[in-house]
């Protein structure tokens, strides 16, 4: 009865622990119980085409379908949640509710988000590129040509300025348009690796990937890519056939840039920290739903091993305990028969006496 009561006792905070860990990490969740990552994954998507200002042959017809592809892998494969995702399309991606979205992102994030930034339309700069002091613009879908009227659009160092005042974690931006040089900062070689992930997501990023034209053009030699850009068409696939639970940039840039680079007409993205932004060594992580992942043959050779060792384990544990009980039954029968043996001898000791 001891024993009964010990079990009942131990499995009540067992009970518990279960449904408060369900409670943490519902059904559907990517998170486990042994997740290092901490906040919310949120998103702000735009694509362009459609542009009220600018003339016919200044319309697009890429942009906003590469975001919305954009939009679709990071829902269905990478987890983020809808209502966690501003996607600005056409008309909608005026300059009054872009400028609108940064800044309600800025009420939105805490310390331990981590935010993704598409921008898919017409990029443009003034200035010197060789010299350094050019100025890149985001043509918005009210926006006139810069040249025209610079305030209507965009710029690039405004961005980095919203950025920096983000108290998120992590902060990627992809541009698939112009994106000025001068932001970038320099990167450092990472060496990829199974805890790279958990190491890098620890501190603070501030980075951008840019496909390095001024705007998505339609791959029409290629009738496989459903008229994307080259650049949005491999991001997208590469985001498609990952398995692996997480991935940090350097997983992400270097494959798309091999499939870029390979095409004719593709031009090599570029990535790297934004100057001035809040980058503190860190990097967004992209982690993969469950349902995706697959075990490498290292990994799953490494878990048969531990398996196997645990069955040997297990199968000695249970050889000795039935080496123990037999001993045990064994011990006790010897205890048995000499409490007998004893019993007798008293009987006829008692016996002679009374011979006597």
């Amino acid at each position: 009865m001891k024993h009964s009561r010990r079990f009942a006792t131990g499995w009540l905070p067992g009970f518990l622990l279960l449904a408060l860990t369900a409670m943490a990490f519902p059904v559907g969740d990517a998170r486990a119980a042994d997740e290092f990552i901490e906040g919310n994954y949120r998103a702000l998507i735009i694509g362009i085409d459609k542009y009220s200002a600018l003339p016919e042959d200044k319309q697009l017809k890429s942009a906003r379908k590469d975001a919305e592809a954009v939009a679709a892998v990071l829902r269905d494969r990478y987890g983020f949640a809808k209502e966690r995702m501003i996607e600005l399309y056409d008309e909608a991606a005026s300059r009054k509710a872009v400028f609108k979205a940064f800044s309600n992102l800025k009420k939105e994030l805490t310390s331990k988000d981590s935010l993704f930034v598409y921008f898919a339309g017409h990029g443009a700069y003034e200035g010197k590129i060789e010299k350094g002091n050019e100025i890149g613009f985001w043509l918005l879908a009210d926006s006139e040509e810069p040249s025209i009227d610079p305030s209507s659009s965009i710029q690039n160092n405004q961005i980095r300025d919203f950025f920096s005042g983000y108290p998120a974690r992590h902060i990627f931006l992809v541009s698939d348009a112009f994106f000025t040089a001068k932001l970038l900062g320099k990167t450092s070689a990472i060496i990829s690796s199974k805890g790279a992930a958990k190491r890098l997501y620890q501190d603070k990023s501030r980075w951008v990937l840019i496909s390095g034209g001024n705007f998505p053009e339609p791959d029409l030699t290629d009738k496989n890519k459903k008229g994307h850009s080259l650049f949005a068409w491999h991001l997208v696939k590469v985001l498609e056939t990952n398995t692996t639970p997480y991935i940090i940039l350097d997983d992400l840039v270097q494959p798309l840039a091999v499939r870029v680079s390979n095409e004719k007409q593709g031009k090599l993205p570029k990535s790297a920290p934004i100057i001035a932004a809040g980058d503190e060594g860190g990097q967004f992580v992209f982690r993969l739903l469950p349902e995706f992942q697959k075990e490498d043959e290292t990994e799953k050779a490494e878990k048969a091993r531990l398996e196997a060792e645990k069955a040997r384990a297990a199968e000695k544990g249970k050889e000795k305990a039935r080496l123990e009980t037999e001993k045990a039954k064994a011990e006790e029968a010897a205890q048995k028969e000499l409490e007998e043996l004893e019993r007798e001898l008293k009987k006829a000791q008692e016996s002679l006496k009374k011979g006597k």
